[in-house]
């Protein structure tokens, strides 16, 4: 499938591009692209240690030409469906994939940067990874009037992307936790849709997990619907949503129960509440009405350190 990068207001000449900025661009659509499909195959875009699925061929897209009218990039890429061997595939969450095989590098591309910007129901494929690579595209524009348009003869919908578009996307970045260790206790139902995938019930609900590269579906077997004990690590998604990246698994002991909570994210806004209720009294009064003012971030988050 064909797509269009083309850059309005450009700095270079019509027809032109600068090869550090094209190495720019080249490496977001890699990295953004391969985020995109892991959270869709493993349900994170970044996973410790070796990845298990060789993404090379699926991910490959090329640029066929460069053409004046502005600056229009001209690449290619193919559907997934002829790049993915089948055992990949497999792997696919059925509830929100069923038309990842007709997708490309590219249309994840453009997906992930619209689900960012939009806020609907979308965005639990986003993940604070994921929203890193996104914002690194900024660096490919060279002054604020440029617009980069990213198309696919309306085979899917246009992209228009600013400089100042990614302020968004760092406001929605900022209020994901970072990954943190975790342990829960609960009942290991059955995998529904990927030898991968667990869901651990527990006192508050179901949990949604997936086994990291130290385990297998066999080491998980003997332990569906048990009661068990797991250690590994909480990736959350925006609107507090989360998924356990599994990376021990043994039977629950006398006590574990303690551990049956389900991993809970918090807003920027919570976050403060939270300080101010563990330090006692409105301390964060001392700020209000100072900010926002000169300050820059790193002095902002000191402020807040010293509350």
């Amino acid at each position: 499938m064909n797509y269009d990068i083309k850059i309005d207001n450009a700095k270079e000449e019509k027809g032109t591009i600068d090869l550090h900025r094209l190495a720019l661009i080249a490496d977001s659509i890699r990295k953004v692209s391969e985020g995109a499909l892991q959270i869709r195959l493993r349900g994170v875009s970044l996973t410790k240690g070796r990845k298990k699925i060789s993404l090379k061929d699926a991910l490959k897209v090329s640029l066929t030409s460069i053409k004046e009218g502005s600056t229009v990039l001209c690449l290619e890429s193919e559907k997934f469906e002829k790049t993915l061997e089948p055992y990949q595939t497999d792997l696919f969450r059925l509830e929100a994939q069923q038309e990842l095989p007709q997708h490309t590098p590219m249309t994840l591309f453009i997906k992930s940067f619209q689900d960012a910007m939009n806020e609907n129901d979308e965005q639990d494929l986003l993940d604070k990874p994921l929203l890193r690579e996104l914002k690194q595209l900024k660096n490919a524009f060279l002054n604020e009037n440029e617009t980069f348009i990213i198309s696919n003869q309306n085979s899917v919908p246009e992209l228009k992307l600013t400089k100042n578009d990614f302020k968004k996307i760092k406001v929605l970045e900022d209020e994901i936790p970072e990954p943190e260790p975790v342990i829960l206790n609960g009942t290991v139902e059955s995998l529904k849709y990927s030898k991968l995938k667990v869901q651990i019930k527990t006192e508050e609900g179901i949990v949604d997990g997936f086994l990291s590269d130290k385990l297998s579906s066999e080491d998980i077997a003997p332990f569906w619907g048990k009661e068990v004990t797991i250690t590994g690590t909480a990736h959350f998604k925006p609107r507090g949503r989360s998924v356990i990246e599994i990376e021990r698994v043994f039977e629950a002991g006398k006590g574990d129960e303690y551990f049956s909570k389900k991993p809970k994210s918090e807003t920027v806004e919570q976050q403060l509440e939270r300080q101010i209720r563990e330090k006692g009294g409105n301390q964060l009064a001392e700020i209000m009405g100072k900010w926002p003012g000169d300050e820059t971030d790193e002095e902002f988050e000191q402020m807040l350190k010293d509350l």
